[in-house]
């Protein structure tokens, strides 16, 4: 599920809750360019850090930049509780809370960005995490996940 609209600098703050198991994200600045949206967009990862292959790797893991920057351990609630994520884009700047506690923060096409991407599977994909806007989306991957109280925030020059 993806926005109709493109935005640039915003916040989103996002009620989840993922099934046993389960594993999905929050997408952000996609490019319609791309056939799949994971070809361009960042993610803020969902995921069932217990059950889930995935969290067992902080980069991996609830909150985590995907496969990128790693997430604070601890901070998800089990599968099958509310979780409260807050994403926000300003700019370069990417910050991730989860359950109200600051878990990640990047600068997209910083000098740290650009090494932790070319030693990442995104290495080769052009279009990964450069578009200055784009649509969010929220991930569909197979597993049973639930939002409530969507909220988005367009930040205007703050």
């Amino acid at each position: 599920m993806i926005t109709n609209d493109q935005y640039q600098d915003f916040e989103l703050q996002v009620d989840w809750m993922v099934a046993s198991g389960g594993n999905s994200g929050i997408f952000f600045r996609a490019s319609e360019t791309e056939k799949y949206i994971f070809l361009s967009a960042p993610e803020m990862q969902i995921l069932d850090d217990a059950k889930h292959r995935d969290g067992k790797s902080p980069l991996t893991s609830a909150g985590a930049n995907y496969a990128l920057h790693p997430a604070a351990r601890g901070v998800v609630r089990p599968a099958g509780e509310w979780n409260h994520a807050r994403l926000r884009v300003a700019g370069a700047s990417v910050t991730h809370w989860l359950n109200g506690q600051e878990i990640v923060r990047y600068e997209l096409g910083s000098e740290d960005w650009l090494a932790r991407k070319a030693k990442s599977k995104f290495a080769k994909w052009q279009a990964y995490g450069v578009a200055s806007k784009g649509h969010i989306g929220l991930q569909d991957h197979g597993d049973r996940v639930a939002f409530r109280n969507i909220k988005l925030r367009v930040i205007a020059d703050e």
